[in-house]
């Protein structure tokens, strides 16, 4: 939420506070905190989702009290939070309503890299930090400012703005962390109308019933909601002092003709399924704009690429599962609202970048069975934003956790407007009536290796095939295409030496390959 004069801005959607770090009036018993935090196994700690050396986590809430990583609710309580009285207590006692919520840990020597949290839950979304084990040489920083959150203090930061932790110290650090929108009386906490010191010691008798999110949100984006958004993004890469005046008119010209369409449509038919291919077809077309702008079009606010930002919002526009099932879903597995066939036993090619794949890809795809996108998937994955390498996961890998529902709806999608047959021909343009029900899918992309996890969730009858060539050979040949560059795909990756641009998939840990 923006600020206008130090108070909550409430025609904004976007949570950006007065300063970058704001500690909060309550503290509490971090010693009784730890000794509730002690019964839980090594075994129960999740590593980071992108794999960050050191860092991990204890899920408490989550969506459906599972053992993940999602955004999207509901969320739920997981059977640990029933064993942490304190602990609900501490959560309850900023009478908000909670959201993903866990303990997380930075072990001794760690780092929490540099990024902004730029998704689009986190327009929404503050993060509350309550110390349980720290020291005094772990350093919290955000924008210009760095601070130590001492054991049991409570604190809130500006993560629109760029932010990292560095773990100097022998220990582990452990944090609870709370997502939540927080309400009226956090807000007072925030804005300083309510800044009371308090310690909450341990009741027994405070039970507290904590409320949880269960809303999901609408199918369609309001265009209220999505005009908000878009414009203060707009006024933030006005704002910027770079170059491009013309374009940032172009590009304001451009949105407001969207936002205006948008807005009629949704007069028209609301958020229902009879107007979702109209609100699609809107937004496509208003993504390949943004898909051309530079990356260095940046925001003044956090010197962050406009383009992923706005890449972000466009992403939560639309989720197809969220209409009730009873509108469009066959229990099937495909996406609700899906116009398209449902995927049968999709097969994916997995191969190291010169191995061959092309050929095999070529010569499987000649078969009548097989439907395949005619080449690789680099746009139907990169346009998703969650799903490129950005500043929070900065390789080609995907998790199972980042194959949530609107995901892999988004990505179904994606494929379906590409299929073609055997022959070339698209589904796309064969009459509705002579489009099959459903389709054996081919695809091959080097970066399958390193998305195995994700396809198994996102596609649960997936078939794999490892094609693998004499290592010798393999090797030979990336070197001799690294030396052409001709296979560049990351032309511009920080520390990276600039004659020797980063070519075929970007694996984790390449940072020390330098």
């Amino acid at each position: 939420m923006a600020r206008r004069n130090g108070q909550p801005d409430l025609t904004s959607t976007t949570m950006r506070l007065p300063r970058p770090f704001i500690k909060l009036p309550f503290t509490f018993d971090h010693a009784r905190l730890a000794e509730e935090m002690i019964q839980f196994d090594e075994t129960e700690w999740r590593p980071h989702p992108q794999r960050f050396e050191g860092n991990s986590s204890l899920v408490l809430v989550s969506t459906n009290g599972e053992e993940n990583d999602d955004f999207s609710g509901p969320m739920k309580p997981t059977s640990r939070l029933a064993k942490m009285p304190y602990l609900r207590q501490v959560m309850g006692s900023f009478n908000s309503v909670v959201g993903r919520s866990r303990l997380m840990r930075l072990a001794p020597g760690a780092s929490v890299q540099r990024h902004v949290d730029g998704n689009y839950f986190w327009r929404h979304h503050l993060r509350i930090h309550v110390p349980i084990i720290t020291d005094s040489s772990v350093t919290f920083n955000c924008g210009v400012e760095q601070v130590h959150m001492a054991a049991g203090e409570s604190w809130t930061f500006d993560n629109w703005l760029p932010h990292w932790v560095e773990n100097r110290s022998e220990r582990s650090r452990i944090h609870l962390v709370i997502d939540t929108v927080g309400a009226a009386n956090l807000w007072k906490m925030i804005d300083g109308r309510e800044s009371t010191p308090r310690y909450i010691e341990f009741g027994p008798q405070d039970a507290m019933d904590l409320r949880f999110e269960n809303f999901r949100g609408l199918p369609v984006m309001p265009p209220t909601e999505l005009r908000a958004d878009l414009q203060q993004l707009l006024e933030d890469v006005v704002a910027s002092d770079d170059a491009g005046s013309a374009l940032k008119r172009q590009l304001r010209a451009r949105a407001t003709d969207f936002l205006c369409d948008w807005h009629s449509h949704w007069m028209a038919h609301g958020p229902t399924p009879e107007g979702f291919p109209g609100f699609k077809s809107l937004l496509e077309a208003f993504r390949r704009h943004i898909d051309l702008l530079p990356d260095d079009l940046t925001m003044a606010s956090n010197h962050e690429p406009f383009k992923r930002a706005a890449t972000y919002t466009l992403d939560a526009t639309l989720a197809s599962d969220k209409f009730p099932v009873d509108q469009g879903s066959d229990n099937s597995g495909q996406a609700p609202l899906s116009r398209g066939p449902r995927f049968d036993r999709p097969v994916f090619i997995v191969a190291a970048p010169r191995s061959g794949s092309t050929l095999l890809f070529e010569t499987l795809a000649l078969n009548r069975e097989l439907w395949s996108v005619g080449d690789e998937s680099h746009k139907h994955f990169e346009s998703i934003a969650p799903l490129r390498p950005d500043s929070s996961n900065f390789s080609n890998r995907l998790t199972a956790a980042m194959a949530t529902q609107d995901i892999v709806a988004t990505l179904k999608d994606f494929f379906i407007a590409d299929l073609v047959d055997s022959d070339g021909k698209a589904l796309a343009k064969l009459p509705v009536l002579a489009r099959p029900a459903e389709v054996r899918f081919l695809e091959k992309t080097p970066k399958n290796a390193l998305r195995i996890p994700f396809l198994v969730r996102a596609f649960p009858d997936a078939r794999f095939i490892f094609l693998f060539r004499d290592a010798k050979q393999n090797i030979s040949s990336l070197l001799d295409s690294w030396r052409s560059r001709r296979f560049v795909t990351y032309p511009r990756l920080p520390g990276w030496p600039a004659d020797m641009p980063w070519s075929h998939l970007l694996i984790p840990g390449w940072e020390h390959l330098r």
